[in-house]
């Protein structure tokens, strides 16, 4: 009897060659499968809930933790476009990277900061995001745009870990950075990263009128002064959920993106 994951990897691998597949997306247990095609595992935590539900719905869980998939690797990948097959415990589906990532495309930030320094924070925040910090979630928020106009709109509540610094030292771009960034993610405040993705400031507290924004419920402070600061400036907000699982994009004072973070990409 053919195991039913190795058949599901079969019929995934097949339908990727038909269709030109840039890579096989599998959420069952990795194995040893030999594929032309790039396969990237998928850890998800939340994919026994598929064991409940109608077909139906099923699908229609798949196609959302498929979704979720697709930006990380968009992210760690570069994937721009192309299809990629999709491969469940119960579901082989296919999902086109450039139709669906409307909401990752960092493109859309660059009249504020370079496409470079957007994914770079993106990162970041997925890892504080993910892996919190020994052992405990943590939430934050990186405010990013010209650092002057931010300055005026925000005062520094605690020394400045960042001042005196190195640039090299500073540049969320450089992934020898990111334990530092993800230590002081522990701090209170937010961190200023300014157009060049140079961190010029941590434990910095926004001064600003949150009463005009209206944000679904479950949003709390740092949500809030990260939405409302985007409303008056031409500066993206990017905060961590203190509850874990969770990284939200803000712009002109709304969510503009929404990404999980509860799974790992193998």
């Amino acid at each position: 009897m053919v195991n039913k994951e190795l058949l599901m990897m079969r019929s995934a691998s097949y339908i990727a060659g038909e269709i030109g597949a840039k890579a096989i997306v599998s959420f069952l247990d990795p194995m040893e499968f030999a594929s032309d095609i790039p396969i990237i595992w998928v850890e998800d935590l939340q994919l026994d809930v598929l064991k409940d539900l109608t077909m139906h719905d099923i699908l229609e869980v798949s196609e959302k933790h498929l979704h979720d998939a697709a930006v990380q690797i968009y992210l760690s990948k570069q994937f721009e476009e192309g299809v990629v097959v999709g491969v469940f415990p119960h579901a082989v589906i296919t999902f086109d990277i450039k139709e669906g990532s409307s909401f990752i495309n960092v493109r859309d930030f660059e009249d504020i900061i370079p496409r470079d320094v957007m994914s770079a924070v993106l990162k970041v925040a997925l890892e504080i995001s993910g892996q919190g910090r020994e052992g405990r979630h943590i939430g934050t928020a990186f405010i990013i745009g010209d650092e002057n106009t931010i300055y005026k709109n925000s005062y520094q509540a605690i020394i400045n870990p960042f001042k005196g610094q190195r640039a090299e030292d500073c540049d969320i771009k450089n992934e020898h950075n990111w334990e530092s960034i993800k230590e002081f993610a522990q701090l209170d405040g937010v961190f200023i990263v300014n157009t060049e993705g140079l961190i010029v400031s941590a434990g910095r507290y926004l001064n600003i009128n949150t009463g005009t924004v209206k944000l679904p419920g479950g949003m709390g402070g740092r949500h809030l002064a990260a939405a409302a600061i985007t409303m008056d400036l031409p500066v993206v907000g990017v905060t961590v959920s203190e509850s874990g699982g969770i990284v939200r994009v803000f712009r002109d004072g709304i969510c503009v993106m929404t990404i999980r973070s509860d799974f790992r990409i193998r």
